[in-house]
């Protein structure tokens, strides 16, 4: 299997503030946020959006599609963690959901790559009160991609 380590620069953009709910929604609270901006991946968002910001925030990266590949290779998006929910786009499709709660996930692409690709990871984490629903959440650490992002690819011929 070859990695290829999606750090960053990534562009971000808080989106809005959330709180999670009784019934274990995340609902929107506001839309005064901080500005946009550039991290680098992983990492939380204390740096740059503070410790104490609360909301989702829509993180964006381009990467080309990996060159060399065969027929029945296998190629994957792996996100390390989150914290503390996540909603993941390629070019615009979904293609999955990540949890604090779920650690490593991956999600296979091969037959979504194009020439020139937009990955979108959309991380909510919600403020916590005394009338939220039980939400996983990772503490001492802000929202954010917390884990590294990576390509995956595994030959088609290989045992992994």
């Amino acid at each position: 299997m070859h990695s290829i380590r999606l750090r960053g620069p990534w562009q971000y953009t808080p989106i809005a503030t959330t709180r999670w709910t009784a019934d274990g929604q995340s609902q929107e609270t506001g839309t005064t946020v901080p500005e946009p901006g550039k991290m680098k991946i992983p990492c939380d968002w204390s740096d740059t959006l503070g410790a104490n910001f609360h909301g989702k925030v829509l993180f964006q990266r381009y990467f080309h599609q990996p060159t060399g590949l065969a027929d029945g290779d296998v190629v994957r998006i792996r996100i390390e963690q989150v914290n503390a929910l996540a909603d993941v786009f390629l070019n615009h499709e979904a293609i999955g959901c990540v949890a604090a709660k779920s650690g490593s996930v991956a999600f296979d692409i091969e037959d979504k790559l194009e020439p020139r690709n937009l990955l979108e990871i959309i991380v909510d984490f919600p403020a916590l009160d005394d009338q939220s629903d039980a939400l996983t959440t990772i503490t001492e650490v802000a929202g954010g991609i917390t884990g590294e992002v990576q390509l995956e690819i595994l030959a088609q011929d290989s045992d992994e």
